[in-house]
Order: structure tokens, then C-alpha cells, then sequence
């Protein structure tokens, strides 16, 4: 049914956007040394972040429906690479990226106002983010082309 395909890309879209648009907004708030601002973005980031399991779950289900309806076979190389994006890019996001911006949070809200403590201002500055980041694009992008080229079908 194309309506469970069209469910399953706009979920994908809007998870896509609340995972990645508000993490480049922080990265660029946290260079910023304003530790008012900092400590509200990142406060409510963290909450946002709750979001992004439930509309990447629910896009999931809606692009297993559409498999499912259209009798597309779960195994099809495709699909496979779909599934291990998916679980690479759900480790990333649940073991590293949601961690680093909640920890960033609790450390915004310990350090003065004034300006970033060492322990903020060493956390805003770890490369790693950055790098963290660079792949979730990737991973976008492969999962972008896996949809539309399904390779090795």
C-alpha cells in the first residue's frame, strides 16, 4: 500500500530532521561560550532527543509494512544494508551522541554563568562530536542511496 510507504518516508524525514537539525544547532551554540544559552539548548535537546527513537521506530514499522504489502522480500541486499545502517546508526545515536549532548546539559548547568568551566568548554571542544556528526551525514546519505538505487538487487 503506498500509504504505508509515504507514512514510512515521512516519518524517516522527521526523524532525520529532529536528530540532525538540532544537534548542528548546538554545535554551533556551543562554540558560542554564552553558558545561559548553552545550558538551554542543550537542556532542551535532551528532551527533544526522546523523540527521535519513536519516529525512527515508527518509520521502521511503516517500511517494514510497505515491504511486507508490496511483497518485497525482507532478505534483498538492500534491505539488508537498510537494516545494518539502521542498527549503526541507532548504536551511534543511543551509545555516543545522546550521551555527549546529556552529559554537555549536566555540565552546562554546574558551570558559572560568566563563562564555560574547563570541564564545558573541553566537552563543547571534543572533535569527536564533530566526527560523530560527519558519519550520521554519511549514513544519511548511504541510506538515501540504498533506498533509491537498491543495490545488488
Amino acid at each position: 500500500m503506498l500509504i504505508f510507504k509515504f507514512l514510512h518516508i515521512a516519518f524517516m524525514f522527521m526523524a532525520v530532521a529532529v536528530a540532525l537539525g538540532p544537534e548542528l544547532l548546538l554545535r554551533g551554540i556551543g562554540r558560542s561560550g554564552d553558558v545561559r544559552t548553552i545550558r538551554t539548548a542543550y537542556s532542551l535537546a535532551d528532551r527533544l532527543g526522546k523523540a527521535i527513537p519513536v519516529l525512527f521506530t515508527i518509520g521502521l514499522v511503516f517500511g517494514l509494512l510497505t515491504a511486507w504489502t508490496q511483497g518485497l522480500d525482507f532478505f534483498a541486499p538492500w534491505l539488508l544494508i537498510a537494516y545494518a545502517l539502521f542498527i549503526l546508526a541507532t548504536i551511534l545515536g543511543a551509545r555516543v551522541t545522546a550521551p555527549h549532548i546529556a552529559h554537555v546539559a549536566a555540565l552546562a548547568a554546574q558551570s558559572p554563568d560568566d563563562s564555560p568551566s574547563p570541564e564545558l568548554a573541553a566537552a563543547i571542544a571534543d572533535r569527536r562530536a564533530d566526527i560523530l556528526f560527519a558519519l550520521d551525514v554519511i549514513i544519511i546519505i548511504a541510506f538515501v542511496f540504498d533506498m533509491v538505487v537498491k543495490p545488488f538487487s
